[in-house]
């Protein structure tokens, strides 16, 4: 019996480090992008994804492991009409996002903490174009910088995190909206720096890129 208990212990050992790399391997593509969208708007929300060079998304981001830094990325939405062959969009169909809540969570599933921000940024509603009676819509988006890992939650080296966000705001009508978007956080020891969102475009607070709005006829 001593001699067979000895035999399985590597293979618990080898199974156990397989669980590992497996579970790492599902994080990060579920983690490039975002997920679900909700509310009761004519638009809804979509998060395209993050980045630390606006244009340039990544499924996973960098992090010091030095307490009192914060680790930042850039993330992009858009705002998506319900029905873009029947609606023409407006001035109505911009969204403000009002908020986003941060969840950070261990591979080995525990909780380093959640919190949630407060911002105004402004996902235009794109641009209509009615063309020989064929109506296309190019929806609008927006890419400001959002708060990824606090100074009080960082991790050991070589360890990784699941970093869920959830956007929550309205249309000019007040109608609700929300998304939700995930990203990888790696800890990395010896970094200058923490990572940060390069740069921020367009309108509202933490940036917000522009983008065109109303309708145009041929």
């Amino acid at each position: 019996m001593p001699a067979k208990l000895g035999a399985r212990a590597p293979l618990r050992r080898r199974l156990a480090r397989v669980g590992v790399l497996a579970a790492i391997a599902a994080l990060l593509p579920a983690c490039e992008g975002g997920s679900g969208q909700s509310g009761s708007a004519f638009t809804f929300l979509t998060v395209d994804g993050f980045s630390l060079t606006p244009g340039s998304f990544v499924s996973s981001v960098p992090s010091s492991t030095a307490p009192g830094t914060t680790t930042t990325a850039c993330v992009t939405l858009r705002n998506n009409l319900k029905n873009p062959t029947v609606t023409a969009s407006t001035a109505l169909d911009n969204i403000i996002v009002q908020s986003y809540t941060v969840t950070i969570t261990s591979l080995s599933g525990g909780s380093l903490g959640t919190f949630t921000i407060g911002t105004a940024v402004l996902v235009p509603s794109g641009a209509t174009t009615i063309t020989n009676g064929q109506t296309t819509t190019t929806p609008g988006t927006a890419t400001f910088s959002v708060l990824l890992v606090p100074s009080e939650s960082k991790g050991s080296p070589g360890t990784v995190a699941n970093v869920l966000i959830r956007f929550r705001g309205h249309d000019q009508r007040g109608s609700s909206v929300q998304a939700e978007g995930g990203v990888a956080v790696v800890f990395t020891s010896g970094l200058a720096a923490d990572s940060s969102c390069g740069s921020s475009t367009g309108t509202g607070g933490g940036g917000g890129t522009g983008g065109t709005g109303g309708t145009t006829t041929q």
